[in-house]
This record gives structure tokens, sequence and C-alpha cells, in this order.
């Protein structure tokens, strides 16, 4: 029995989860603009980018730090649309469950962000922008 459970657990390997995301991660001349968000405090440029037929790219850069996540065809559909909450990976996040290191929050939803902060306490919080306009 205690042979099944030692095979049954993976060690955590942030390396191989970091390798689905690009080698230079602050690169984003290759990636498709969206648009960009503005507010008082925060200038968002936002880029989605198609690598398969069921996986996109999403890039968002603040200032000079840069987020990704990985995206479904219908996640991509409701950021079109700018509605829903997206968990977002700075580089030196280590993409295992439960450690996440400087991770981001972007929301264009209605106030719910409050609910996942419990669970994300340290994220960036990327909701505050008065608009977005499609990039140019």
């Amino acid at each position: 029995m205690a042979a099944t459970l030692t095979n049954g657990a993976h060690a955590a390997n942030c390396e191989a989860d970091r390798g689905l995301y690009p080698r230079n991660w602050t690169a984003v001349a290759n990636e498709s603009p969206l648009f960009t968000c503005r507010g008082r405090y925060v200038r968002l440029q936002i880029y989605l980018s198609e690598r398969s037929e069921t996986t996109f790219m999403l890039t968002v850069v603040n200032d000079k730090k840069v987020y990704r996540a990985i995206m479904n065809p219908g996640q991509a559909d409701r950021l079109r649309k700018q509605t829903g909450l997206y968990i977002l990976y700075s580089e030196k996040t280590c993409f295992i469950r439960g450690n996440y290191n400087e991770p981001a929050v972007l929301s264009f939803a209605d106030g719910s962000v409050s609910s996942l902060r419990n669970l994300l306490f340290a994220a960036n919080s990327l909701d505050s922008f008065d608009d977005c306009e499609p990039a140019k």
C-alpha cells in the first residue's frame, strides 16, 4: 500500500509547467494586440494570441510588469467581450497548486474579485481601469 501511495505522488515540477510559456517572458513583439485599458492609476496593454486550435495566450503588460495566462477558446471569447475574471502569472510564479508568487488578477467582473483576493491575497489587482479601446 505504501508503495502505491508513493508512486501516485508527483514532485512539483515548476520548470515543466514554465515550459508552456515563452522563454523570453517579457517579449511581446510577436503577440497580437487586443486592446488598451486606461484608468487613473493604471494602463494595461492586453494581447491575445492564438497558439493552437484550442489554446490562446493572454498577455497583459502593466507598466514594466508582464503577466500571462493560457486560455481556452471560451475564455478568449469572454475576454474579447471584456467580461470575466482571470488569474495571471508572473515570470516568478510557480505553476503548482497553492504556490502563487507575484500573480495578478485581471477583472472585468462586477466586483466579484474580492472573493478571489481571499485566495490570492498577494495578487496585483488589475481592475481599476475606466475604459478599454481596441488596439491600433
